[in-house]
């Protein structure tokens, strides 16, 4: 029981952090952000986030590189 709430939890927060990324995404909340954070530290912000994803990611795409 406590294994599948842990996992409905993980669950769950993967997919609010998959529906912010999609909305951060969009172009209105890209300049609502760089009008608020400035020039710099959007930017700054902008490389760490695709460096967590390109982290996140290395596992699936070293799999995907070994399948024929």
């Amino acid at each position: 029981m406590k294994k599948a709430k842990k996992l409905l939890v993980i669950a769950c927060l993967g997919g609010v952090g998959y529906l912010l990324v999609k909305l951060l995404k969009t172009d209105f909340a890209q300049e609502k952000l760089f009008e608020v954070m400035g020039e710099d530290t959007y930017l700054a912000v902008l490389d760490k986030v695709r460096l967590l994803g390109d982290l996140l990611m290395w596992p699936i795409d070293f799999v995907r590189a070994l399948l024929p």
